[in-house]
């Protein structure tokens, strides 16, 4: 699939976080299936999803708690995987994607808060204009959502083909060893949290 389309999937998807309609259709196993079945790794997109899901089961993305973004981290590590990249590869871009893109939305969260008096009043007055500038707000998310993306699927997908062979065996095996347990490290953290709410 053409990571453009594939990112512009995934910003679209994103809006479903906290800022359109909220139907759990951007949870990250649901983003790790969806892409991952359309750029021809549903296996793996589904892993990956599954993995950040449980890695973010206990951090909800709302007021000023943005730790990451695990369905970024879960589409960008499905795209890549679907591109050939390998594992380990996919699990790091995805992590750091999805690190990235919630340092943005705090900030640009912040600014929106900054206009939310504006937007209040527009909506008592009622009309198209509100309607505009909502739709801005949107538009101007998904741009830095897909930005993000794309940039990093482009300079991880360049430097796995580039530079990953050339990384010596034993840093591959322990990055290897470490994404296939990650599924498991999640699950060991999910668990955890659950034991101290008891």
């Amino acid at each position: 699939m053409n990571p453009l389309i594939g990112c512009a999937a995934l910003a679209v998807l994103e809006l479903d976080v906290a800022l359109v309609a909220q139907t759990l259709i951007s949870r990250p196993l649901v983003v790790g299936i969806l892409l991952g079945s359309l750029s021809g790794s549903p296996g793996r997109g589904a892993l990956f999803g599954a993995s950040f899901e449980l890695l973010s089961l206990v951090d909800l993305p709302l007021g000023g708690c943005l730790t990451w973004s695990a369905p970024i981290a879960a589409g960008v590590a499905s795209l890549l995987a679907g591109a050939g990249c390998a594992f380990p590869v996919c699990l790091a871009a995805g992590i750091a994607a999805g690190i990235l893109h919630s340092r943005l939305e705090a900030v640009e969260r912040s600014r929106r808060t900054r206009t939310g008096e504006v937007l209040a009043g527009r909506a008592v007055e009622g009309g198209p204009i509100l309607g505009l500038a909502l739709g801005r707000s949107l538009a101007a998310h998904a741009a830095m959502t897909f930005t993000v993306s794309f940039l990093i699927f482009t300079l991880v997908e360049s430097f796995e083909r580039q530079w990953w062979p050339r990384v010596p065996g034993f840093i591959q095996g322990g990055a290897s060893f470490a994404a296939e347990n990650a599924p498991w490290i999640a699950l060991s953290g999910v668990a955890a949290w659950g034991l101290r709410r008891e």
